[in-house]
């Protein structure tokens, strides 16, 4: 299987959450999406970038990225490539040389849209992480494997607070498929 392009769709914070986010990217047919967790620096990030604020241009990721534009003939790609204890595995790959760097996915995002260059996603990865899309969707699904252990703990511990005992469950068995060592009853 091969790569699929992916394109920067938006950012919206999480509702009863003041540190997390998502970062959700669709496929050229806009038919499948792929959310990515964020921090809420992140979301702030991107809300400079969007807004186009009159310092962005002033801000490190732009001005390293004119120098490197400017000082090297080499193309640049963002790959995500797996998933790991909820985080996507993502490279900043140089074709051209055949190296790639390791990076966080929402960082390579960034990277990405200030940049232009493109961002690729392995096909078996988007069928299995992607969702179907829609522009008419207002709310967000994502995957439970996206989500940190520390992220479903304090998941766990609200569901258990608020007496939703089925959700606690589901919750609990996800932290053990994990192997997770730090769950709760």
């Amino acid at each position: 299987m091969g790569l699929v392009r992916l394109y920067f769709k938006g950012v919206s914070e999480i509702v009863a959450s003041d540190d997390v986010g998502l970062l959700t990217l669709t496929d050229e047919e806009r038919t499948r999406q792929l959310s990515i967790i964020c921090d809420a620096n992140m979301v702030y990030q991107f809300g400079l970038r969007i807004k186009a604020a009159e310092v962005v241009p002033k801000l490190a990721p732009e001005v390293l990225w004119q120098v490197i534009a400017r000082n090297l003939d080499l193309r640049f790609q963002i790959i995500i490539n797996d998933l790991d204890d909820g985080q996507y595995k993502t490279l900043l790959y140089m074709p051209d040389i055949l190296q790639a760097i390791p990076v966080r996915a929402s960082d390579g995002v960034l990277i990405a849209h200030i940049s232009g260059m493109p961002i690729y996603i392995e096909e078996r990865l988007l069928l299995r992480q992607g969702i179907p899309y829609s522009d008419s969707e207002t709310g967000i699904s994502v995957p439970v494997n996206v989500i940190s252990n520390d992220m479903l703990r304090k998941a766990l511990d609200k569901a258990v607070e608020e007496e939703d005992y089925e959700k606690a469950s589901q919750i609990r068995d996800e932290l053990l498929r994990r192997g997770d060592k730090d769950r709760r009853p």
